[in-house]
């Protein structure tokens, strides 16, 4: 068994996983994040649709079960722009097939997630505080570069220092360094999908007008007030297009976004914060200009959640993926794992769900050539994580959030009126269905690895 550590480029979720899962093989890793300590868990409102395969991992073979990382799906209450109501799905009594547990689809704050993965780790002082004196996570320390060796690979990290890996996992974003250096002698460039998102976290205070009108509008719902917690979808017009999202990620908390088409594409790496998947955060004035204008006629709970946070809590961002859809994502002992080998628009919500498997899945197949003595190597390990199949439908995955961001965001009247009539005709089984149709890739990934494990 080598001695060389398994080196993680990046402390996202994805990253994470991976390191949970070589801490319950015995397999050594560090992990080298570029942000400092005090940014890493940093709760820009950045939230997670959390499909069942996900779930799975980190509940049953991860262990965070017991943890309170993420909100089951309720209620969801849909409406246009102008507050008037489309339907109501009741999520809240919904089984998946093959699924014993209704926890198995529901929404996270990244952060909160963050969080629950590194107390899994022991990487959380009795302070609740991140360990700063723990070898296994080294923050404001970046991975550069890479050389494949005669059985380990050379870390180049920005200060220079070189460590000597068995493998590298590049967890480390859409702006992967890792990637440019695989991908040098070819075209790679970015695709802009079209969309552009402003989203932020909200604090419902107990009593204030935002809270009364939340209440007012569970209260209408069936009885639903004490009943479930409600997420809010509104969909647009002709005249109002766009679409909106919130939901409760923790107790008088709401992340929300709200997406519009833009053709000019932004900078797709405004800030370099990956937290902010590379967006900016808003000046006073530009709040004023962009958000008064884009929630003007819109329904008064639209108005009251994006209009209570700071401007330097929204983040606006473009959506991103890649035009080359085919590369490799590995390359010796160098993988490319989560945004940095397939990124995404979130319109499928399947991103972070993808990165949270590629990291287990990775970190299994890693874990089990390390430990065997017959011979398997690490090389044979990445080459079958880089699965064709797997590629072919995260592909599948990218190009439908494409044309669902064209949809959702359009200004096109039979557009608009398309998708009101299919979201006031959808029942909640359906809407389901289609959660579980883009986490196919995901299912299939990791069944392909335990059959290959015999695991």
């Amino acid at each position: 068994m080598t001695t060389h550590p398994v080196v993680i480029a990046g402390a996202g979720p994805c990253g994470l996983v991976a390191a949970l899962t070589f801490e319950k093989s015995g397999i050594p890793y560090v992990i080298y994040e570029r942000t400092t300590v005090d940014k890493l868990c940093s709760n820009a409102g950045s939230g997670i649709d959390m499909a069942p395969t996900a779930v799975e991992i980190l509940d049953d073979h991860l262990g965070l079960a017991d943890k309170d990382w993420m909100k089951p799906y309720e209620y969801m209450h849909l409406a246009d722009m102008k507050g008037r109501k489309v339907a109501l799905w009741d999520l809240k009594s919904l089984k998946l097939k093959k699924v014993s547990e209704r926890r198995s689809f529901g929404f996270a704050s990244r952060s909160v997630l963050q969080h629950a993965l590194l107390d899994a780790l022991n990487l959380k002082g009795d302070d609740g505080n991140i360990k700063i004196d723990d070898d296994r996570l080294c923050c404001n320390a970046s991975v550069v570069g890479y050389q494949n060796m005669d059985g380990f690979v050379r870390v180049e990290l920005k200060d220079g220092t070189k460590v000597d890996a068995s493998a590298l996992l590049a967890c480390d974003g859409i702006h992967s360094a890792i990637r440019k250096q695989m991908h040098k002698d070819v075209d790679d460039p970015l695709n802009y999908c079209g969309q552009e998102c402003w989203w932020g976290k909200t604090t419902v205070k107990p009593g204030s007008e935002l809270d009364n009108e939340l209440r007012r509008l569970t209260a209408s719902e069936k009885n639903m007030e004490n009943d479930g917690n409600t997420s809010i979808t509104v969909i647009g017009t002709k005249d109002k297009p766009g679409m909106f999202f919130s939901c409760e990620t923790e107790p008088n908390e709401h992340a929300w976004a709200y997406v519009l088409a833009n053709k000019t594409p932004p900078s797709a790496n405004a800030s370099n914060d990956l937290t902010r998947r590379g967006g900016s955060v808003l000046t006073a004035e530009e709040k004023k200009r962009e958000i008064d204008d884009m929630i003007a006629d819109c329904s008064k709970v639209v108005k009251l959640i994006v209009q209570q946070p700071s401007p330097g809590e929204i983040t606006r961002a473009g959506f991103f993926d890649r035009k080359n859809l085919n590369l490799s994502y590995i390359e010796g002992r160098v993988a490319l794992l989560g945004d940095s080998a397939h990124p995404q628009s979130p319109m499928m919500g399947q991103g972070a769900n993808m990165a949270i498997v590629d990291g287990y899945v990775a970190a299994t197949r890693l874990s089990a050539a390390m430990k065997d003595s017959s011979g398997s190597s690490v090389e044979q390990a990445l080459l079958d994580y880089d699965s064709k199949v797997r590629r072919k439908e995260n592909n599948l995955v990218i190009k439908k959030a494409r044309t669902y961001g064209k949809w959702s965001a359009s200004k096109n009247r039979f557009y608009c009126f398309a998708l009101k009539v299919a979201m006031k005709c959808m029942p909640s089984s359906m809407l389901v269905s289609e959660v579980v149709s883009g986490d196919k890739s995901n299912r299939q990934f990791v069944g392909a690895m335990r059959e290959d494990l015999q695991l």
